[in-house]
């Protein structure tokens, strides 16, 4: 919604204790926004963020009419909450807010430029205050949450996040695909470090769970269908070929995770080579019958390392040699977790567990009744007897991980474990979800993590539900049903089931967006072609503007570069070098975009038409997109006006899609250099009248780099 008659912004240039003001010369900024359109207000405080600074700040509202405020401070990730209660006090819509990130991304990167970072520190906020004439106050998003939780998997997380969250009464439904409940623990015979009995340790809280009258527990079943709003998932579970419905307000991912199969190469048998499962059982029923028994921890790649697996094959060699002095018992690591019992390995030791470390480019080699590895440890290549052959293998996620994954659009890392978002970094305006993954289903864990990561996932449930009604004011798409052509492409393109097909007023059917279910990834704005689909605080004119004022006030002959980051990936990543004082040129805008789906080719191509230099997109790495495919649809996309640019005679070069880690400023500032480093070497890019050229609808076009005139 955008506020009728003429903007009354005003804006607060914060001095952070001198951490701005000594780089950013605020006197003369403070003059230039008083006189950027729209703008009633321009004023400096020493701290915006302080009780006296936010006082001010709602006095100023009132005082002069305010209906839009910008600030121009430190990062809006953390101290954007702040000031958006601030303007609700003032009786402000907290939408009305823009908040300028100058001091990560201009005083503390620019140290050095002082004069550059004032330029950039103006330009960032002449691009706030364009934008934020365009918005306006937007209501909330409210839902009720559904007082009942759902938990997937029975093992020793699921077991401990069931319990938990039924003890504060709410009902649970648990689900475990086995017929018995226990998971892993419930195979092995002891548990790392200290020994005691894996039966009672899991019997204790499969009794608490099946005792209890809130909790359901559905053994030999299957989560065959998630939907649904945030805070009342419907849930679909099949059981003795029959489905069961269910409402739940949260869930909790508990479905664990599996010994990996062993290669061929091993001709495991179940009694000569056995994997660790194997063994645990053996020993609960009293032992191993062999002279030379030989563990091995088996990597079959420098990423497979787990430590679950090698403290349990540390475990098992230590009661090996204990239940049976005389016999011989080996261990072949390639690499020993630092985080491994130090008493456990000097025990083993002095009781004559041989420890043999192999090289990951030679492998150990299985031949005959022995074992052929080459030592690091003595430098010497050994055979060593193995009438009994312990694999001990690595954890992998279950085979129905991605199915689950894909129910819930919770993404996976690249070894298929679950992901879930760093609080810290993920942007504010993302309406919780309610979904909780602990235990095995995150990494490999030992059962002492689990009982922890069960507690942590049912108090963050508990939170959840305890609220009873969840509010945001996050970006959501909404539809202008007069430009609505009824292609349905955005039906096709939402990963969150949140748009559908409605009877229009004419003879066809429009685009209708739940607002509950959108989670304002954008990418339906750019799929649709007849531009009907608005995404707010993140629309093509608010784009538009932004990049236009970016643009607008050029430096003699310095080059500008464009960069649209991603806010989970790279605005996290951009104030993480801020933070840690990384310099870089100060020739580059940034624009905050919600994710990589919403790179629009459209919005690239008049970021050229108006002058850019160079445009850096930058998104999550590949399958860790927040919105389950924005990586992938960005891909497709700026592929396809790579091709176009190409073809133009355009040198694509000045394009680039990048992935970036949130937690990694280091990265993030290598990949900038790298980028203006090119463009410095292309050289300006010449606005002339050549549309036909590309075949864009925005007027004016580019010389091919490299030309001149």
């Amino acid at each position: 919604m955008v506020i009728e008659g003429n903007p009354k912004i005003g804006v607060f240039l914060c001095e952070c204790g001198r951490e701005i003001s000594d780089v950013i010369e605020l006197s003369m900024l403070e003059q230039d926004v008083a006189e950027m359109p729209g703008v009633v207000l321009s004023q400096r405080q020493a701290y915006c963020c302080s009780k006296v600074g936010l006082h001010e700040i709602r006095q100023a509202i009132e005082r002069h009419g305010l209906d839009r405020v910008v600030v121009a401070g430190c990062t809006p990730r953390t101290h954007g909450p702040l000031f958006e209660k601030a303007l609700e006090e003032a009786g402000l819509s907290p939408s009305c807010l823009e908040v300028v990130n100058v001091r990560e991304q201009c005083a503390w990167v620019h140290a050095d430029d002082p004069e550059g970072a004032t330029e950039k520190a103006l330009d960032l906020t002449r691009m706030a205050v364009a934008k934020a004439a365009l918005v306006g106050p937007r209501p909330s998003i409210q839902v009720d949450v559904t007082p009942a939780a759902l938990v997937i998997g029975g093992g020793t997380a699921g077991l401990t996040a069931a319990a938990t969250v039924a003890a504060s009464g709410f009902p649970v439904i648990l689900v475990e695909k086995e017929p018995e409940l226990g998971g892993q623990v419930a195979r092995l015979h002891t548990l790392y470090p200290r020994g005691e009995s894996a039966s009672e340790f899991i019997k204790k809280r499969i009794r608490s769970v099946e005792g209890h009258e809130d909790i359901q527990v559905l053994t030999g079943s299957t989560v065959t269908d998630i939907s649904g709003p945030v805070g009342d998932y419907r849930v679909t579970v099949t059981r003795d070929g029959k489905s069961l419905g269910f409402h739940v307000g949260t869930v909790i991912v508990a479905t664990g995770a599996r010994e990996a199969d062993p290669s061929d190469e091993f001709q495991q048998d179940g009694v000569r080579v056995v994997t660790q499962s194997e063994l645990e059982l053996a020993l609960r029923e009293g032992g191993v019958n062999a002279g030379h028994v030989v563990t091995m921890v088996y990597e079959p790649n420098p990423e497979a390392y787990s430590s679950v697996a090698v403290a349990t094959a540390l475990k098992n060699s230590l009661l090996l040699k204990r239940r049976h002095p005389e016999a011989a018992v080996s261990l072949i690591f390639n690499d020993l977790s630092s985080d491994l019992s130090a008493a456990m390995i000097e025990e083993a030791r002095a009781l004559g567990v041989r420890f043999y470390s192999y090289d990951g480019q030679r492998p150990p080699r299985l031949a005959n009744k022995a074992v052929e590895v080459f030592d690091r440890l003595r430098g010497e290549a050994a055979t060593i007897p193995a009438e009994v052959l312990v694999l001990a293998m690595p954890l992998v996620p279950h085979d129905d991980a991605m199915s689950i994954s894909s129910m819930l659009s919770v993404p996976v890392d690249k070894h298929g474990f679950f992901l879930e978002p760093n609080v810290r970094l993920r942007p504010r305006s993302f309406l919780p979800t309610g979904i909780f993954v602990c235990g095995s289903a995150h990494y490999p864990v030992s059962a002492n993590e689990s009982v922890f990561q069960g507690y942590r996932a049912a108090a963050r449930a508990l939170r959840h539900l305890s609220a009873g009604t969840l509010a945001s004011q996050g970006p959501r798409a909404q539809v202008r049903e007069s430009l609505c052509v009824g292609c349905g492409s955005c039906v096709e393109s939402c990963p969150f089931d949140a748009i559908s097909m409605v009877p229009g007023g004419g003879t066809l059917s429009v685009s209708s967006i739940d607002a509950s279910l959108c989670k304002g990834c954008g990418n339906c704005t750019v799929v649709c072609p007849a531009k009907a689909i608005v995404m707010e605080k993140s629309s093509d004119m608010e784009l538009i503007a932004q990049i236009d004022a970016a643009l607008a006030a050029r430096s003699n002959g310095q080059s500008r570069v464009l960069a649209l980051l991603c806010e989970w990936s790279g605005c996290a990543a951009a104030d993480l070098a801020g933070a840690e004082r990384r310099q870089y040129p100060a020739n580059v805008r940034i624009i905050r975009v919600g994710c990589a789906a919403r790179f629009d080719p459209y919005l690239v191509l008049w970021a050229f038409l108006q002058g850019a230099d160079g445009v850096l997109l930058g998104g999550c790495d590949p399958g860790m997109c927040h919105y389950v495919e924005g990586n992938r649809w960005a891909v497709e996309r700026i592929e396809t006006l790579h091709h176009m640019l190409k073809g133009a005679g355009f040198d694509a070069r000045r394009l680039s899609l990048r992935w970036l880690k949130p937690d990694d400023g280091a990265q993030f500032v290598e990949v900038l250099r790298d980028f203006l480093d090119e463009i410095e070497y292309l050289g300006p890019t010449i606005p002339v009248d050549t549309r036909q050229s590309l075949g864009a609808s925005p007027q004016g076009q580019l010389l091919p780099s490299g030309q001149s005139v």
